[in-house]
C-alpha cells in the first residue's frame, strides 16, 4: 500500500496527515506554536521552531499509524499564503519569519496606494497591494532593517521554507508565489517591472527557482530523514498555497464549480482558463492544472465572528454552537431588523468599518441576536461571491469546505442567500489532503489532478435554495450593504 503524506502550515498550526489513493486518512497529528508578536501589528514566528513542529509532527503520524516509512510515496504541502521567509546564503533564517497576517508594511503600502504604483503594478502581479505580500515586507526591511536586508540570498515562503529543510533545495512553489506580487501571472516568472516599482530591485537576483505544485526537485535528505523518521530519498513535491488545496479538495478542475471556504476567513475561488482583467482589481494566481488560472476574493470575516460570540457571550455552555444551530432553527428566516457587521478582524466593505450590532430593541432576545450573527457572516461571504459572479456567470454550483459545513442550518442560509445550490464538501483536513492529492499526481499514481481529485476527494451533499426565503434575505442583504456604506463614510471611531 502507499501512503501520501501531506503536511499543512497554518499562521499558527502545523498539522501532518497521512492518506491512501483513495483520500482514506490514517492520521493526522498537529501542534500549535503561538505567533511572536513583539510589536502591534505585527506577526512572526521562528522558523526553526516551525522545522521543529513539522519533524515531530512527521513523526508523530508514522508512529500513531504504524505505517513504515518505506510506505510513504511522497510528501508535499499545504500552506499560508504571502508572508517572507528570507534564508542567508548558509540556508539559515535571516530573522523571524513573518506571517501574511502581519501588518508593519501598512505605510508603505498606503504611500504606493497614494501614489498610484498598486495600479501600475497588477499588470503585472494582478494582486490588490497588500501589507503581507512578500513585496511589501521586503520594502519595510529596506527601511528598516537594512541589515537583515542584505543578508538575504532567497525569498521563500512558508512551504517553501518547510521543502528546503527536508530536502537541501531552494523552490517557490507556483501556486504561492505567483500571488507574491513579484511574479508576471500572465507570462508565467518573476518581473523586474515589479521589484522596481516596489523599491526592491536587489531582491530581482535572490529569488528562488519556481517549481510547479506536483515538481519533485529534490527527496528527503539524510539529514532530515534522521529528524523526522522519514526514509532518504523519498519524493517531496511542490504543493499548495493553502486557497488552492481547499479548490483542490473541492475538486475544481473545470469552471462548473466556485469554492466558498468557511473558517476564520471566507474565500471565494473559481478556475478558469481565462485571465480576465476588468475594471475591479481581481486576485489572480497560477492554479495547479496546466493552462488554467484560480481567482480569488476572500477576507477574515467568517466563522471567526462567531466562535468571538460564543466565547464572549455563552461561556460556561456545554454545546454553544449546537445550540446557536437550535435557536437559528427555532426563527422564521429573516425574522429580525437586527444587523450584524462581523468586521472583528477585517472588513472587505470599507476601511473604516469596525464589527458591531444594529438594530436591537428590547423586543429581541438571544436567538435574534445569532441570527444576526450568522446572517451577517453570510451577507459578507455574498458581497466577495457576487464579484466572483461578475466574472464566472450564475450557472454554477457552490462547493463548500470549513467548520460551518457541519451546520445543516448555517448552509441552508448560504443557499437561500445566494439562490445558488450548494455542494456541502465535508473535508475534515483540507490543507494535509490537498497536500497529499499533490504527492498522489506527482508520484504518478494519477496521470492528472482531474483524476486524482475524483478518486480522492469526498463526496458532497446538495443544498437547494428555498426561493420563498430568497426575497427577503435580498431585502436584508441590501439594507446590510447600505448600512456599510453609511458607516464607511464616518470617520474612524475614536
Amino acid at each position: 500500500m502507499r501512503y501520501f503524506l501531506g503536511i499543512d502550515i497554518g499562521g499558527t498550526v502545523i498539522k501532518s496527515g497521512l492518506y491512501d489513493a483513495n483520500g482514506q486518512e490514517k492520521t493526522v497529528a498537529t501542534q500549535t506554536e503561538t505567533a511572536i508578536v513583539a510589536h502591534p501589528g505585527w506577526s512572526e514566528r521562528d522558523p526553526v521552531a516551525m522545522w521543529s513542529a513539522v519533524c515531530s509532527t512527521i513523526r508523530q503520524v508514522l508512529r500513531d499509524s504504524g505505517i513504515k516509512s518505506g510506505d510513504v510515496a511522497g510528501v508535499s504541502f499545504s500552506a499560508h499564503g504571502k508572508g517572507l521567509y528570507a534564508v542567508d546564503e548558509n540556508g539559515g533564517p535571516v530573522r523571524n519569519g513573518i506571517i501574511s497576517s502581519d501588518n508593519r508594511a501598512l505605510p508603505i503600502v498606503m504611500k504606493w496606494k497614494a501614489e498610484g504604483i498598486d495600479a501600475r503594478a497588477y499588470p503585472y502581479g494582478y494582486q490588490q497591494v497588500w501589507s503581507g505580500h512578500p513585496v511589501s515586507l521586503l520594502a519595510w526591511l529596506k527601511q528598516n532593517e537594512p541589515d537583515s536586508y542584505r543578508k538575504i540570498h532567497r525569498i521563500l515562503m512558508a512551504h517553501d521554507w518547510v521543502r528546503y529543510k527536508l530536502t537541501g533545495d531552494y523552490g517557490a512553489e507556483v501556486t504561492n508565489i505567483s500571488g507574491s506580487n513579484s511574479y508576471n501571472v500572465e507570462k508565467g516568472a518573476y518581473d523586474p517591472e515589479l521589484f522596481r516599482l516596489f523599491g526592491i530591485e536587489e531582491m530581482e537576483g535572490r529569488t528562488a527557482p519556481v517549481i510547479d505544485s506536483a515538481e519533485s526537485r529534490a527527496g528527503v535528505s539524510r539529514k532530515a530523514a534522521e529528524e523526522t523518521g522519514l526514509r532518504a530519498g523519498t519524493p517531496v513535491y511542490g504543493g499548495f498555497f493553502d486557497v488552492v488545496s481547499a479548490a483542490v479538495c473541492a475538486g475544481l478542475a473545470d469552471p462548473r464549480y466556485i469554492n466558498v471556504v468557511m473558517g476564520t476567513w471566507t474565500i471565494e475561488t473559481w478556475v478558469t482558463e481565462t485571465l480576465v482583467t476588468p475594471g475591479y482589481p481581481y486576485i489572480w494566481g497560477r492554479y495547479c492544472i496546466p493552462g488554467k488560472y484560480f481567482v480569488h476574493e476572500g477576507s477574515p470575516t467568517s466563522a471567526g465572528n462567531l466562535e468571538w460570540f460564543v466565547r464572549t457571550f455563552m461561556a460556561g455552555e456545554a454545546n454553544p454552537f449546537d445550540r446557536c444551530n437550535a435557536m437559528l432553527e427555532s426563527l422564521k428566516k429573516a425574522e429580525s431588523p437586527v444587523y450584524f457587521l462581523p468586521y472583528l478582524f477585517s472588513s472587505n466593505l470599507g476601511d473604516n468599518l469596525s464589527a458591531g450590532f444594529y438594530g436591537l430593541a428590547s423586543a429581541y432576545g438571544l436567538a435574534h441576536v445569532v441570527q444576526a450573527v450568522y446572517e451577517g457572516i453570510c451577507f459578507s461571504q455574498h458581497a466577495h461571491l457576487e464579484r466572483i459572479l461578475e466574472l464566472s456567470g450564475r450557472d454554477k454550483i457552490l462547493r463548500l469546505t470549513g467548520g460551518p459545513a457541519r451546520s445543516k442550518v448555517w448552509m441552508q442560509m448560504v443557499a437561500d442567500i445566494s439562490e445558488m445550490p450548494v455542494e456541502v464538501m465535508h473535508v475534515k483536513e483540507s490543507g494535509c489532503l490537498g497536500a497529499s492529492i499533490a504527492a498522489a499526481v506527482g508520484s504518478g499514481s494519477y496521470a492528472s489532478f482531474a483524476e486524482a481529485m475524483v478518486a480522492m476527494c469526498p463526496k458532497g451533499s446538495v443544498v437547494d435554495p428555498d426561493p420563498a426565503a430568497s426575497s427577503r434575505y435580498r431585502e436584508k442583504y441590501q439594507y446590510y450593504r447600505h448600512l456599510a456604506a453609511g458607516l464607511n463614510a464616518l470617520p474612524p471611531a475614536v
